[in-house]
Formats: C-alpha cells, sequence, structure tokens
C-alpha cells in the first residue's frame, strides 16, 4: 500500500532554512556586482565564440565532404551531416580551448602579481 499523503499545508521552506541562508550571508563577504557581471559577461562571449566556431566548422564541414563509396542514399545524408556535425564540434572545442587560454593566462599573472 503507497503511504499517504499529508492533507496539512505543506512547510514554508525558505521559512524551515532560513537560519541556515542568513549565516552563510553574514559570515562571508558581500558579493560584488561588478565581478558578477564580469563572470556573466565572460560566460556569454564564450558562449558566443562557441557558436561561432561550431557554425564556422559545419559550414567548413559541410563544404568537404568525405571520399567514401555510399550504398544507400540515406547513409550518404547521415555521414554528410553527421562529418559536418564532427568538423563544427572540433572547431567549437579549439575556439572555447583557445578564448580559455587567452583569459586564463592573463589572470594567472594578475595572481602571480599580487602575491609578491
Amino acid at each position: 500500500m503507497p503511504p499517504r499523503r499529508r492533507t496539512g499545508p505543506m512547510p514554508d521552506v525558505f521559512e524551515t532554512f532560513a537560519h541556515r541562508v542568513d549565516e552563510v550571508e553574514a559570515s562571508g563577504p558581500p558579493i560584488e556586482a561588478s565581478r558578477v557581471a564580469k563572470g556573466a559577461g565572460l560566460s556569454l562571449g564564450l558562449m558566443v565564440l562557441a557558436a561561432l566556431g561550431f557554425v564556422l566548422g559545419f559550414w567548413t564541414g559541410s563544404q568537404n565532404e568525405p571520399d567514401l563509396a555510399y550504398n544507400h542514399l540515406v547513409w550518404e545524408g547521415i555521414i554528410k551531416i553527421g562529418f559536418a556535425v564532427l568538423c563544427g564540434l572540433l572547431a567549437a572545442a579549439v575556439v572555447l580551448a583557445l578564448a580559455a587560454l587567452a583569459i586564463g593566462v592573463p589572470w594567472v599573472q594578475r595572481q602571480r602579481g599580487r602575491r609578491r
């Protein structure tokens, strides 16, 4: 027999765990809005770069066909689309890696400069 549901009002989660949220906020330093905005901007920029890399890689993959002998028209379409998608994914990965390096190396250098 399945367990019965409670018929009373459900407890408010925000009231139940309010003490935990207040303690965490009070113990740590406040988060600066400029740091959050900068991080969001970097994330959005990386997403746009990855999307552009995928589109350019897909376009390049669709222009260059793998040299295979197809025995059916469906397989030809699947292989052509799969090859273009693979090229797009590889291009997006390369663009993301280069962008992460371009962002990460100066950040590490700034962190090392602050420690000295």
